[in-house]
């Protein structure tokens, strides 16, 4: 009975392994055949196309999109980039020069104002008429007037006996008392007409008055002698802007009594305000007549506006005192001046506008570290997100017609400033590269939007 029992047992088990290897075999020949691996599959398209697009991390525009977005590129090279040091500067008058008063040349009334704040004058031009009321001109004139007759008078006396002299009728001696007496007369006359002109009248006026035999009791002040700039010339004219009139018809004024104040704005002085570390190197662009840019107005935006705005001066000097105050040194930039318009009035007068005006504040970029061989980029080109920052390449040769496609890179900034940026070469950047330099940061927001909607990815894992 046992031994029945155990063959049973044996018998039992060798059918259950025999039942178990055909199962095995027969899943192993029917199973389906293992996917290939994404990873390789990702290696193909990359060598295929020389670059890896990744999720999200390209866009592709219409050319439409892209001429309205007004997107430029710029070709990768080596170059040189001299990093400013930014300081802030002011346009200011050139002491002595930029600006002078017209004063009353002798007391009387104001007859009338020839002028309009705001008007441009030339030399010669009549700016106010002036009744004299001053008692010693007038005097003066008078006094004039009489020696003038005496002289007259003892010339025709000399003429007169001259004759008699030479024919012995009478003694010599009498003709030449008369001649002292004219000498005596012309010394007065030479000594009024001094007077005169030291009392405020022209030498044109005084002479008027010796030919006229007239006193002169109106005058017109004109525009005469005023401080010069040594670089004029015929196609840069002195000419001077009416700033203010300190008087109105009626009034009365003494002699030297500021009538209008007049500004001369073809130069003027750039004032830069610099820290005392920084005084070393404006003495060695003072030295060696190194340009400085200054910017003025929004001098920080696209390079047309730049270009506008953006002027290139050298140090004229720097000033021996520092700030009480500040301790910041102050050095001065002469810049010549551009006129913005010129407007002609209906009694054909012309108004005039600097495009540079004292007061007006301005930045100075002054040239300090230089950056050689590297890829230089406006701001513009770069895109921060978080700790990174990239630029938009452009990609050729694998999309469609009528399109353009821009590739995120990672870029290691060396430098930047109001308006540029200093790429290292050793970068994923190469030599000949596209580089988008506007309106990157568009593209990067077109590129958030397609990479969100998740639509459109059957053209190379591109978004449309």
């Amino acid at each position: 009975m046992p031994r029945t029992i155990l063959l049973r047992i044996a018998l039992f088990l060798s059918l259950a392994i025999a039942i178990g290897l055909i199962g095995y075999y027969t899943g192993m020949q029917f199973a389906p055949a293992p996917a290939p691996p994404t990873e390789a599959a990702q290696d193909d398209h990359e060598d295929e196309h020389g670059h890896d697009h990744g999720s999200g991390e390209v866009v592709e525009l219409t050319d439409a999109a892209f001429n309205n977005l007004k997107i430029a590129v710029k070709t990768m090279r080596g170059e040189t980039y001299v990093a400013p040091l930014t300081i802030p500067g002011e346009v200011v008058e050139i002491p002595g020069r930029s600006s002078f008063t017209v004063a009353a040349p002798v007391g009387g009334n104001i007859r009338s104002v020839n002028v309009d704040a705001g008007q441009l004058v030339h030399l010669s031009d009549a700016l106010f008429t002036l009744d004299i009321v001053d008692e010693p001109v007038l005097s003066a004139q008078v006094d004039l007037l009489d020696v003038l007759g005496q002289i007259d008078v003892t010339k025709a006396e000399i003429n007169r006996l001259s004759p008699l002299a030479q024919s012995g009728a009478i003694a010599g001696k009498t003709q030449l008392e008369f001649q002292y007496q004219e000498q005596k007369l012309q010394n007065r006359k030479d000594a009024r007409i001094q007077e005169l002109i030291a009392r405020g009248l022209t030498a044109n006026q005084v002479s008027h008055v010796i030919e006229q035999r007239k006193l002169i009791k109106q005058i017109d002040v004109l525009l005469s002698e005023v401080p010069r700039v040594d670089d004029s010339s015929e196609q840069d004219p002195v000419s001077f802007v009416v700033e203010s009139l300190e008087i109105h018809p009626g009034m009365t004024v003494e002699r030297g009594t500021s009538l209008a104040r007049l500004a001369d704005h073809r130069y003027l002085y750039i004032r830069g305000e610099a820290f005392e570390q920084d005084v070393p190197r404006l003495y060695e662009l003072e030295a060696n007549h190194l340009p400085i840019e200054v910017q003025f107005g929004h001098s920080h935006q696209d390079a047309a506006h730049r270009n506008y705005a953006t002027r290139t001066a050298e140090i004229a000097y720097i000033d021996n005192h520092a700030d009480e105050t500040t301790g910041t040194f102050f050095f001065y930039l002469r810049i010549k001046n551009e006129v913005a318009a010129d407007s002609l009035l209906l009694d054909q007068s012309v108004t005039r506008q600097w495009r540079f005006k004292p007061g007006q504040r301005v930045h100075l970029q002054l040239p300090m570290d230089k950056y050689e061989d590297q890829f230089v980029l406006p701001r513009e080109a770069l895109v921060e997100e978080g700790i990174e920052t990239f630029v938009f390449q452009q990609v050729f040769g694998h999309v469609e017609p009528a399109m353009k496609e821009f590739q995120k890179v990672p870029v290691e900034v060396i430098h930047r400033d109001t308006n540029t940026a200093v790429i290292r070469r050793d970068g994923d950047i190469r030599l000949g590269d596209t580089i988008v330099v506007t309106h990157a940061y568009q593209l990067y927001l077109e590129m958030l939007s397609k990479a969100g909607s998740g639509g459109g990815s059957d053209h190379h894992g591109h978004n449309h």
